[in-house]
């Protein structure tokens, strides 16, 4: 995919190369008026109206350049901003992800019915996988991918610190185990309405592989060529 600030400088080193070409032009139409006015071909102040017009020419140039680029480096700075919230938005949608398939597996352990006494024992050691990757989580900055997403990675590190806390605290019985499994499946809804809602923040922004490109007609979104 065409790198945009690539064009940006592909372009202006075209505009510039435009810019010594009409200059060219123009000195050499100013030249070749004064002669032709002083062999008497032209009127005698057709040289000052060719004077007076390209002295006007350079102060549109002037004034049209920097504006040009002013106005495409706040299209880079915007286009650049908006693929740091998509990565953003991307990540926490994976981190999301990741531990709720822990929770998953966490919580078909919990649930499961004790046939026989001391079948508790199970659903104890599956506390501490889910804590051990828990501990990463849980160490995560809330600010870490910007002050949209704190309220989404604040769910992350809520459940894991309760991950956490299962295995600081002691639960021989069923019926803890009954309330465990109740509230990891909450964690686990809590969860998927977490993905939901940012895949559709994510598709609000556009497909995470469409990337905004320059064009002929100004900055639309363009599907990357395949090479």
């Amino acid at each position: 995919m065409r790198n945009p600030k690539d064009w940006f400088i592909e372009k202006a080193v075209v505009l510039l190369c435009a810019l010594l070409a009409a200059g060219s032009t123009l000195w050499l139409l100013v030249g070749s008026v004064a002669y032709w006015v002083r062999h008497g071909w032209l009127p005698a102040d057709t040289s000052g109206w060719v004077q007076a017009l390209g002295a006007l020419l350079a102060v549109a140039v002037a004034i049209a350049v920097p504006a040009w680029q002013k106005r495409h480096e706040l299209k880079l700075a915007d286009l650049d901003r908006k693929r740091e919230r998509i990565d953003s938005i991307k990540a926490v949608i994976a981190l999301t992800k990741d531990l709720r398939v822990h929770f998953q597996v966490a919580e078909n352990e919990f649930a499961r019915v004790p046939m026989l006494p001391g079948a508790d024992e199970y659903r104890v050691r599956a506390i501490k996988p889910l804590a051990r990757v828990s501990s990463s989580f849980a160490s995560i900055e809330l600010n870490s991918f910007g002050n949209e997403m704190v309220s989404y990675v604040l769910v992350i590190k809520s459940a894991a610190n309760y991950a956490l806390e299962l295995e600081d605290n002691s639960y021989p019985y069923t019926r803890n185990f009954t309330e465990i499994a109740r509230e990891c499946r909450a964690r686990i809804n809590g969860f998927k309405l977490q993905e939901n809602e940012l895949n559709e923040l994510l598709g609000s922004l556009g497909d995470s592989e469409v990337m905004l490109q320059p064009s002929r007609g100004g900055w639309w979104p363009a599907v990357p060529s395949g090479d």
